[in-house]
This record gives structure tokens, C-alpha cells and sequence, in this order.
């Protein structure tokens, strides 16, 4: 297999953020992910660095603030050749909702694997909604401030969180959201306003620091036809607030990155028209060949926006050696000349991709010239 890890890797976030915005011709492939899941991390850090890992208490975050966890959540990004640590929130006081279980039958498997309800939700009324604990919610800064303090010289944090997806999943819910933007759409607006702030004063209160680079939000707003909800109900309820983020980054000079999964391409102009010329994106991450593999979507804007990630999960996870090789280096050939790309998965490291897969492509993309 490949080596994942480099003895000496040269960070250096400034480099990245030229190329995202096409201000420099790049010299190497930059790499780019949302996260990688942390069975993958622990099996990278126990049998390539021999250290016993601490980063499976929580998908993305600890349950609490750990010194150690940030540590090797930092070392494991820089040895792997990241410019960047991706850091997502804990948030503190907020209400957990109910999950369904399902086994894991991933190589690296978490025993069992969680699927959001999508009959269930935190806010179903009005009632509901005033009882729930906005003014309480918040983020440890003691996650930031334990991450920066292990930043090599180079590197940057960049930081994550979710409106829609939060709303989606957890507090209206698939279901109630549905049926709320016909029978009370207030209180959908009312509750998109709300987290939409959190998310804001969390954004404020860390792009101000210099440990961080800049913010990489996260919010799928779509499946393989379409969007969940109406591009008109996306343009008046998430939208003002994706503006909102976009400009607060802008203010500090530091770039705004989204992922969203799902079809954001119909019709003209298109949900990515929009979050591009309105919402004015820096980069856009997340592609599925199904839907628009990354090589057309550079020839449709790669003036326009960076485009980032590009290798899909399928073909990661299922690819033989030969195959994935040749599909990576058409990506890279495809995409690099110009600049404004950064490869990585289509979205995340899943815990199951095969380790070797993922070695494959660190290695394809050090190999570019």
C-alpha cells in the first residue's frame, strides 16, 4: 500500500488560498476535505504512528474539550499533507435528537451507525419553539484554542457548521418542515432566523482569530434530481444567511467554502448560479459523477468559483487499484490547469473507503507535476 503519512510536509495555507481564488497558478496538487471519519483516523494513528488514539469519542468533535484529541486531530491532518484542520463546533446546551441505529458494516466499523429520523423533531409548535433553549446555545472556544496551540508553522484552522442541515435533520425535521412551509411557514422562518444567528455569533466570535483560515460550511441541500425544498424557498430562507457568513469571512480576508450535496444545477439560472454570483462563494465543494462529475463542472465554472473534492465516493470506495489511478489522474489533468481546485473525495473520508483507496489517491495527487 502507498505511504499515507509524509516525514516533512510543507503546509502552507496562504499558497491554498491564492489557488482557491485563482490569484496563483499552483505549483502542487492542494488536497481538501470536509472530515475524515475518525475510525479512519484511529486506524492511521495506531498503526502508522504507534500511538494508542483518542478520537473516537465523537464523529468530529469530543464529548468535552480534550487536550490530546486536538493534538492528534491536528498531527494527523499536517503528516497526511493537509493545508488545513477542519474544525466543527460542540455545541453546548443544545438538545440531542433522537437517532435510529442501524449496524456498521463499514471495514472500519463503528459498531453501529446512525441514521437521522426523519418522522421526529425537536420543534413541532410554537410552544416548542419558545420553550427551546436559543439564548443557552454556544461553542467551547477552549476547541479552538486547544487546536490552534498544536498548529504547525503553515497551517491554518478552518472552521464548520450547518443551518439548513441542522434544521432538516434535527429541529423541524425532514418531515416537519414539509409540511410547515405550507401550514406555518413563520415558524420555519422563525427557526431558520434563530440557529441562523448561533451559527453567525460562532462564525464571529472565531474568524476574528488568526489560528483560523477561514469558514467551510456545510449544508446539502439536495439529492440526485433535485433540491429538498423549493430553490425558491432555499433563496428566501437559507440563502440571506449564507450571504450573511460569506461576507463576515470577506471581512477578515479569509475565504468562504460550501458543501452541499445534491443537484444544485437545474433550470437558469440554477441554485449554483446563485451561490455564486449572490451568495458569492469563494468555493464549492462536493461532486457526484451521477449528478455532475467535477471535470464538467470545471469546463461550466471554473472561471467562476473553485471547485474542490471531485473524486467520488463510489469509485473511491470500489475501484481497483488500475481503475481509481486512471480516474484520479483524468480529475487532476482535467482540473488542476488553471488553478481554483483542490482534490479530495466527493465528501467525506467515510469509514468506508478502503484505506488503501485513500492512500492511492494522497499518493496520485504528490505524484502531479
Amino acid at each position: 500500500m502507498p505511504d499515507l503519512l509524509l516525514d516533512h510536509p510543507r503546509p502552507n495555507f496562504d499558497e491554498f488560498v491564492r489557488v482557491l481564488k485563482g490569484e496563483q497558478a499552483p505549483r502542487r496538487v492542494h488536497l481538501i476535505e470536509l472530515g475524515i471519519d475518525p475510525e479512519v483516523l484511529q486506524v492511521i494513528q495506531e498503526t502508522y504512528l504507534g500511538e494508542r488514539s483518542v478520537l473516537l469519542p465523537g464523529v468530529y468533535v469530543p464529548d468535552r474539550p480534550d487536550e490530546e484529541f486536538y493534538r492528534q486531530l491536528v498531527n494527523l491532518y499536517y503528516r497526511l499533507g493537509y493545508d488545513f484542520t477542519p474544525l466543527w463546533p460542540m455545541w453546548i446546551n443544545s438538545p440531542h435528537k433522537k437517532v435510529r441505529l442501524a449496524s456498521d458494516t463499514a471495514g472500519t466499523s463503528r459498531v453501529n451507525r446512525e441514521w437521522v429520523d426523519e418522522t421526529d423533531a425537536l420543534i413541532n409548535s410554537r410552544a416548542e419553539f419558545d420553550a427551546f433553549p436559543w439564548d443557552k446555545i454556544y461553542s467551547s472556544m477552549e476547541i479552538i484554542e486547544m487546536a490552534a496551540s498544536h498548529l504547525p508553522d503553515g497551517m491554518k484552522l478552518v472552521v464548520s457548521a450547518c443551518l439548513f442541515e441542522e434544521i432538516f435533520e434535527n429541529l423541524l425535521g425532514a418531515e416537519g418542515l414539509f409540511y410547515k412551509l405550507t401550514d406555518d411557514l413563520k415558524l420555519v422562518e422563525d427557526t431558520f432566523n434563530r440557529w441562523g444567528q448561533i451559527v453567525y455569533d460562532y462564525y464571529a466570535s472565531v474568524i476574528v482569530l488568526d489560528s483560523v483560515g477561514g469558514i467551510f460550511h456545510a449544508d446539502d441541500m439536495g439529492f440526485k434530481t433535485g433540491t429538498l425544498i423549493s430553490p425558491e424557498d432555499l433563496r428566501r430562507l437559507l440563502f440571506p444567511w449564507l450571504s450573511k457568513y460569506v461576507a463576515l469571512a470577506h471581512a477578515h480576508n479569509k475565504p468562504f467554502v460550501l458543501h452541499s450535496c445534491g443537484n444544485l444545477y437545474k433550470k437558469s439560472p440554477s441554485v449554483m448560479d446563485d451561490l455564486i454570483d449572490l451568495v458569492k462563494i469563494d468555493g464549492f465543494h462536493s461532486f457526484q459523477d451521477v449528478i455532475l462529475p467535477i471535470a464538467d463542472a470545471k469546463i461550466l465554472y471554473g472561471n467562476r468559483v473553485a471547485l474542490l473534492g471531485g473524486v467520488d465516493m463510489d469509485k473511491l470506495a470500489t475501484l481497483s487499484e488500475p481503475d481509481l489511478r486512471v480516474y484520479i489522474r483524468g480529475i487532476l489533468a482535467a482540473c488542476m490547469p488553471g488553478g481554483r481546485f483542490a482534490l479530495g473525495s466527493g465528501n467525506t473520508i467515510a469509514n468506508y473507503v478502503p484505506l488503501k483507496n485513500y492512500a492511492i489517491m494522497l499518493e496520485e495527487a504528490r505524484r502531479w507535476k
